[in-house]
């Protein structure tokens, strides 16, 4: 447990890339919306999807923390166990806090009448309905979901180099297009379409269990790899 600390306590070091960096981005995002939002009508509502930045943020994050800290990690003679639940350990730290200031920011913008200029950034608004528990459940759900594919396809870039990821994103292009194809064929993908109209919300469920499959991945490719 000391090990996976000083793993945390590593990541804690770079306060920039996670706790500065995504706050600035945000941060910048409202104050230029919220500039918009002041030269609008009184009448008008602005809605912005400002706020999918920071689940980028937390794309690119999840696949350039190998690149910076990997190898310093196991030059600190830390094991790539560790280093991994370690690493993991601190990603949901960040977002569960993530998650909650995001719910709470959704919260004043709904008292405040989207800030006193009718901006809505933080409450999205087909997420209306459900309660803050609900919201923070699915923010907590996407913030892990971005980090670990991320994560994951450092992994692969790591343990099987520029080759490995390079045949992996051919074989997902070759999959995604062959499926794509096989559905326009059979003429399935209208009732895609019409079961995610109905069913949306569920489809951030779905993505639990994808982020157990993006960690056991990451994990297996990094017990392999070198530094």
């Amino acid at each position: 447990m000391n090990r996976v600390s000083n793993v945390i306590k590593l990541h804690m070091r770079n306060k920039m890339s996670w706790l500065l960096v995504p706050w600035m981005i945000l941060g910048l995002n409202f104050l230029i919306s919220f500039v918009i939002a002041l030269s609008l009508n009184e009448e008008e509502t602005m809605n912005t999807g400002g706020l999918i930045s920071i689940f980028i943020y937390m794309l690119v994050t999840g696949a350039v923390t190998i690149k910076d800290t990997f190898p310093f990690a196991l030059g600190l003679s830390i094991r790539r166990k560790d280093y991994f639940f370690g690493t993991a350990a601190t990603t949901f730290l960040f977002s569960i806090c993530t998650a909650l200031l995001l719910v709470i920011l959704a919260f004043i913008e709904e008292v405040t009448g989207g800030w006193g200029v009718r901006l809505h950034l933080f409450k999205v608004a087909f997420l209306g309905d459900l309660s803050p528990i609900a919201v923070f459940g699915i923010y907590l759900i996407l913030l892990l979901h971005m980090y670990f594919l991320g994560f994951a396809i450092s992994s692969i870039h790591r343990r099987l180099g520029a080759a490995g990821l390079l045949i992996f994103f051919v074989v997902t292009l070759l999959i995604g297009t062959g499926g794509s194809l096989l559905l326009s064929q059979f003429g399935i993908w209208g009732n895609i379409f019409s079961w995610i109209g109905h069913h949306y919300l569920e489809l951030f469920w779905w993505m639990v269990p994808l982020v157990a499959i993006y960690m056991a991945a990451a994990y297996g490719l990094l017990r392999r790899s070198a530094a």
